[in-house]
């Protein structure tokens, strides 16, 4: 009897300490940005491929499916931003099964920015995607809200706000 006891008494010592490793390393990684923003209560902050999104979907449920993101692109080569867009749309549309899409610019708090707007399909799942490129100093940064087609509606404003909320520290 004490040996299953002392068993699951490590185990559930083991997971909150993971627990509270990864809400620690998170913040971290948010702290560690030259920007800041403002997510909505109902969202939350996840950990993905060394940068930080955020999604409105319950800790069970696959962030991806509705999932918001931004980050400062590390270039090892600098090209013009005109140009730097281009091919990222390009590598995008690689990766994609692209059902339509639809390429914009405009100017807003982050100064001009490139909207690419898409519908594809990936493994076998149809999505739509709000992307925003945009320089400031030099340095060039990506804004994607992603979602599952159906939902993509749904959350939109929510994922706008923090498009709208990005301040530079």
């Amino acid at each position: 009897m004490k040996k299953p006891l002392i068993l699951i008494l490590t185990l559930v010592f083991f997971n909150c300490g993971a627990t509270k490793t990864t809400i620690f390393e998170t913040q971290e990684w948010i702290n560690s940005q030259n920007f800041t923003i403002n997510k909505p209560n109902s969202w939350r902050p996840v950990k993905y491929h060394g940068y930080v999104g955020y999604t409105p979907l319950k800790k069970s449920d696959n962030f991806l499916n509705n999932f918001v993101y931004i980050f400062q692109y590390e270039l090892k080569e600098k090209a013009s931003f005109n140009n730097f867009v281009q091919k990222q749309i390009e590598q995008t549309n690689k990766v994609l099964t692209i059902i339509s899409q639809e390429i914009l610019t405009d100017k807003n708090q982050l100064g001009d920015v490139y909207i690419h707007k898409l519908e594809s399909t990936f493994n076998g799942k149809s999505y739509k995607d709000y992307t925003v490129y945009f320089e400031r100093n030099g340095e060039y940064y990506n804004y994607k809200y992603s979602s599952l087609k159906y939902s993509y509606e749904k959350h939109f404003e929510e994922a706008i706000s923090i498009l709208k909320s990005i301040e530079f520290k």
